[in-house]
């Protein structure tokens, strides 16, 4: 059996291990647990099938692997409670940490690929010229009080990039951004965090504090002969036109339209 089809079926025998699982008898339990014990054999999970398993299911495979069920079971109730587990950073990878397992190999309580940014909106606007956005980053599952953000514009065309460094403090952060340097164009808002020495980037704006309004108006920028309005996109992330100034129409062409109606 190739890799790719082991790790295929493993997907399919291990995701049953949720609320499904806590729902089945004692009896149903061990037998389930006692026929996945016999497909993964003694010699446990191999590297190339780990390295394609979340780290949820390899969690469950060393469980059941070295006969852990009360583990198992709280690993599993913890999960569909929505409690997620603590995690570390060593050496640039975060682990996640679970107190009542002991003797997991840090492979597979490697969860550095699945974390990403915890955010949330909670304004968007002008000032004195300048856009103002402040919010909410932090980098999923890791616990620190020192969390440096900078929100990234990219236009969406070129791919250029302006980034701007965010004051954080216990209440979010808060980024200003100049439009007249930014110059035309789409420009799409991303939220970095850094935390710890792991760094992870989301699209923003998808996630929005209650009550959060924005307002599309647009706003001259006159060192660029410009105008800039926000919006959000079709997907909901924060955005920021730049585009020529609109000059009214001469008297000449208003008064044409006028006649031609």
């Amino acid at each position: 059996m190739t890799s790719d089809c082991t790790i295929s079926v493993l997907h399919d025998v291990l995701r049953v291990y949720d609320h499904r699982f806590l729902g089945l008898d004692r009896a149903q339990r061990d037998r389930l647990v006692d026929g996945t014990r016999r497909y993964l054999g003694d010699a446990g999970l191999s590297d190339d099938v780990r390295a394609g398993l979340p780290a949820a299911f390899r969690l469950r495979a060393f469980c059941i692997q070295n006969g852990l069920r009360d583990e198992l079971e709280r690993l599993i109730r913890d999960e569909v409670a929505g409690s997620a587990a603590g995690a570390v950073v060593v050496g640039g990878r975060v682990y996640a940490m679970y107190p009542y397992l002991r003797g997991v190999p840090r492979q597979d309580a490697d969860i550095t690929a699945e974390v990403g940014v915890e955010h949330r909106l909670d304004a968007a606007g002008w000032r004195d010229g300048l856009v103002r956005i402040a919010g909410h980053a932090v980098v999923e599952r890791v616990e620190t009080h020192r969390t440096a953000v900078d929100v990234v514009l990219r236009e969406r065309g070129s791919g250029a990039e302006q980034r701007v460094v965010a004051t954080s403090g216990d209440d979010g952060f808060e980024a200003f951004a100049d439009p007249a340097v930014l110059g035309p164009g789409r420009w799409d808002a991303h939220v970095v965090a850094t935390a710890l020495g792991v760094t992870r980037e989301a699209r923003y704006g998808g996630v929005r504090a209650p009550g959060f309004k924005l307002d599309e108006s647009p706003r001259a920028v006159p060192a660029i002969d410009a105008e800039a309005a926000l919006y959000l996109t079709k997907g909901g992330h924060l955005a920021l036109l730049v585009r020529a100034a609109r000059r009214p129409a001469p008297l000449r062409t208003k008064i044409r339209r006028r006649l031609t109606r």
